[in-house]
């Protein structure tokens, strides 16, 4: 079966061989691209959410809006970065004036609460597909996948499983604390500007916390060893791979522990030498020693 990851790399070519590479602090793969522009560091990234894989049929035009432009912000968070504005382009074959008047309530609602603004976009017809792009700057320095290193510590930033139970809820008609987090899920600038001075890799958990942090573990080499019982979860252990958390997963040197744990960051593991090339190691440990095996990966749209 063909996967997200397959298609990518039909297209690794083309960013590969950049006319302007002088400009191109850092390309494709990670959460977002950092560009030189005149000096300061512009981050991009752009997210596509689509009706019945991204979003549910009977949501709220509001609530899509919302969603659609807070779930690409978190790319930003992901890379110690604030946002300043963003594009969108929308497809849609409804023909009531209303939605897209409630539609562009759910942007203003987000504009105004991330102090951002909307500098352009296109809309066309077809089944419903929202294309944000969005563009911010770094708190400090761009934090990649790439910089960690074996023997720091990893956290993560919040509790998983919240949006997975919220849309539980939300579909059962079951009013609950969750729901707000697969209806209006948060971005977390406030903690990447926090861990900003010293984090050394750092991912947004938006496929799953196992699929995200093999992410920072191929790109920087290392393995992980995660224990399960510091790991704060809402139900069980598919809550590690089910995704549309974004919290942080990042990492940082142990010398910092004591003061991460009592800032309310949670210390979830360590890195490791990495084992394996292909795959790079990575356990979860239960209580008792045993390790996990999930059967399910992380969050991915062809599969």
């Amino acid at each position: 079966m063909i996967s997200e990851s397959d298609i990518l790399k039909c297209f690794q070519h083309l960013v590969d061989s950049s006319y302007h590479k002088d400009s191109i602090l850092l390309g494709s793969g990670d959460d977002a691209a950092v560009i030189d522009t005149q000096g300061r560091q512009l981050v991009h990234s752009v997210d596509i959410s689509k009706i019945g894989v991204h979003l549910h049929e009977s949501m709220r035009p509001e609530d899509i809006a919302y969603r659609s432009i807070t779930t690409a912000l978190s790319d930003l968070a992901g890379m110690g970065c604030f946002p300043s504005f963003i594009s969108i382009a929308l497809t849609s074959d409804i023909e009531e004036i209303s939605w897209y008047e409630k539609f562009s309530n759910g942007i203003k609602e987000a504009l105004d609460e991330f102090s951002i603004d909307l500098v352009g976009g296109d809309v066309t017809k077809g089944e419903l597909n929202v294309s944000v792009n969005v563009f911010g700057y770094p708190f400090q320095n761009p934090i990649t996948r790439s910089g960690a290193k074996p023997n720091e510590s990893i956290y993560i930033t919040g509790q998983l499983g919240k949006a997975k139970q919220g849309l539980d809820d939300w579909l059962n008609k079951k009013s609950s604390i969750y729901c707000q987090s697969y209806l209006r899920p948060k971005p977390q600038f406030q903690k990447a500007k926090e861990i900003s001075d010293f984090a050394s890799s750092c991912i947004d958990i938006s496929d799953g916390l196992i699929k995200d942090l093999r992410d920072i573990c191929r790109q920087s080499n290392v393995g992980a060893e995660l224990y399960f019982k510091d790991i704060p979860i809402t139900n069980d252990d598919l809550d590690l791979t089910y995704g549309d958390d974004y919290e942080l997963c990042f990492t940082a040197p142990s010398s910092l522990d004591d003061r991460l744990r009592d800032q309310g960051f949670f210390l979830i593991g360590k890195t490791t030498e990495s084992y394996l090339q292909k795959y790079p190691y990575m356990q979860v440990f239960m209580k008792n020693g045993s390790t996990i095996d999930f059967k399910r990966k992380g969050w991915d749209p062809f599969s």
